[in-house]
């Protein structure tokens, strides 16, 4: 019989044992393997069985990172890929009596005179909290996005260890006011996802910009039914965004036209951008509409990062060297007075000048280029002395990265330079 699920440890230190103890456990067994008489491969299947149990069960940031490294398809090994792509819509969800007292304290004692039920068995439960089906007590069906208790000392506990272990990144030659400026953007978006009171306020906002788009589907906010840690929505039914390669060719065209033009449509219109992308956040209809579930991470775009990294598009556009650096600067990706990796940036251009030519198109099912990019690694690397994290472009890049994630899995040829193009001009 299956163990009840308890809620995750808010223990700084039992959380550092729990992550320090998985790290042994993983490095043990790969490297035992690798010592084995005639054994060529290694089993990852262990490892990430391993990490899905023991990100799944403590939850909070560190099940966020693992949400986010498994959208890196061909690039970890499929076993552990597979396994963390599991968190992104089945972590392990709480029983209902952990949430109980909380939606008490908050509702009152008795919920029948808000509900007329609530479904104790949730059908989505992700990093911070989970989300229960209800019907309202006027017959309204809605769902209930519900913290996890103790979510907010579990936040606090993890960024402490992030903070312990900043120092590590001096040996990748990143400076330390830098590696200061990552942490407190990781802190800021934390702080933000756990205020719902924001969230509410960030859909209210997308939803009055994008209400007339007959393709994109948002949650109506039930703001009579909304409390403190508790985000009462509309339910809006999909299917599942992980399995989108099972639709027609027709549903992915529609999917991917609809997901770049609404990306633009926030940077360029909004100044914001929905910054979660991974695919437990989407889901889309059999028509093909897209379908977005969750609004706890949205980045503000300033006018001068947005500039910067159209510069630093129509520069990799126009395999432009010298532009590509200014606009490196302008993101603050350069450090002070070091050498230019020109040779790295020849390179960007290779791989991506052909890509962003103006009617060329980029067929996401047959041209893998994170592949390719991994051949660059060791350049990259080598270039660490010269590029540095920009704080204010992490959850940017990240978006970024996602959504060429969703793109692949669409798998669909676009003609993304055109998309572009036409929504750069139209500033």
């Amino acid at each position: 019989m299956p163990k009840t699920p308890a809620p995750p440890s808010a223990s700084a230190l039992g959380r550092f044992f729990k992550l320090a103890g998985t790290a042994t456990r993983i490095g043990g067994s790969v490297l035992g393997q690798r010592l084995l008489p005639g054994k060529a491969t290694v089993d990852w299947q262990p490892v990430g069985d391993l990490l899905s149990e023991v990100l799944g069960e403590m939850k909070g940031p560190v099940l966020k990172l693992g949400q986010m490294a498994s959208q890196w398809q061909g690039v970890l090994p499929e076993p552990v890929a597979q396994a963390l792509a599991r968190l992104q819509n089945r972590v392990p969800a709480l029983p209902f009596s952990a949430l109980q007292s909380h939606l008490q304290q908050v509702y009152g004692a008795d919920l029948g005179q808000f509900f007329q039920h609530i479904d104790e068995q949730p059908f989505a439960a992700a990093s911070l909290g989970q989300v229960h089906r209800a019907v309202a007590l006027d017959g309204r069906t809605v769902v209930l996005k519900v913290q996890y208790p103790g979510i907010a000392d579990i936040c606090a506990a993890d960024l402490r260890q992030v903070r312990r272990l900043l120092p590590l990144g001096r040996l990748f030659r990143a400076p330390a006011a830098q590696l200061e400026a990552v942490y407190q953007e990781l802190a800021s978006v934390i702080a933000a996802e756990l205020d719902y009171a924001a969230e509410l306020r960030r859909l209210q906002q997308f939803r009055a910009h994008f209400a007339a788009w007959p393709d994109l589907r948002l949650p109506q906010p039930q703001e009579d039914l909304c409390r403190p840690g508790v985000l009462a929505l509309s339910e809006e039914r999909g299917l599942p965004f992980a399995d989108v390669g099972q639709a027609s060719l027709e549903v992915r065209e529609r999917l991917a036209h609809t997901l770049v033009r609404w990306l633009s449509a926030q940077a360029f219109d909004l100044g914001v951008l929905h910054a979660d992308p991974h695919p437990g956040n989407f889901a889309y209809s059999a028509a093909g509409e897209l379908v977005v579930y969750d609004f706890g991470c949205v980045q503000e775009l300033s006018p001068v990062l947005l500039d910067a990294y159209v510069r630093a598009y129509q520069a990799l556009q126009a395999r432009d060297g010298e532009r590509l650096e200014q606009a490196f600067q302008a993101l603050g990706n350069r450090q002070p007075e070091s050498p230019t990796p020109y040779g790295l940036y020849r390179q960007l251009h290779g791989l991506l000048g052909p890509l962003l030519q103006p009617g060329a198109t980029w067929d996401f099912a047959e041209i893998a280029l994170h592949e390719q990019v991994q051949k660059l690694l060791p350049d990259v690397f080598g270039a660490l002395g010269s590029l540095q994290p920009a704080a204010a472009t992490l959850l940017v890049n990240r978006t970024l990265e996602g959504h060429y994630w969703n793109l692949s899995r669409l798998g669909v040829p676009l003609p993304l330079a055109d998309l572009l193009d036409a929504r750069i001009a139209s500033r």
